[in-house]
């Protein structure tokens, strides 16, 4: 049996894009600063190593990461409440 050297495990990691950091900050509104830091606890998706000079995150991490956040809503006086 021949085995190639690039072997997918299943076909989503075939459909699960690698976000750059522009795309992952528009998506999240969290620094690049603040994102290190949640990572570095735990509390934010791992960044991939692309290259040297270049670092991404799996997009179906990120998206589970924004709907695990709390919804903030705001009443009709403008104040804020969970």
């Amino acid at each position: 049996m021949k085995t190639s050297l690039f072997t997918p495990h299943s076909s989503d990691e075939l459909r699960d894009p690698i976000i750059k950091e522009k795309q992952r900050e528009f998506l999240t509104s969290v620094s690049r600063a603040h994102a290190f830091q949640l990572e570095r606890l735990g509390q934010f998706p791992k960044h991939i190593q692309l290259s040297p000079n270049a670092i991404g995150w799996k997009l179906s991490e990120v998206l589970t990461w924004i709907r695990s956040r709390p919804v903030v809503e705001f009443d009709q006086t403008g104040g804020a409440h969970d």
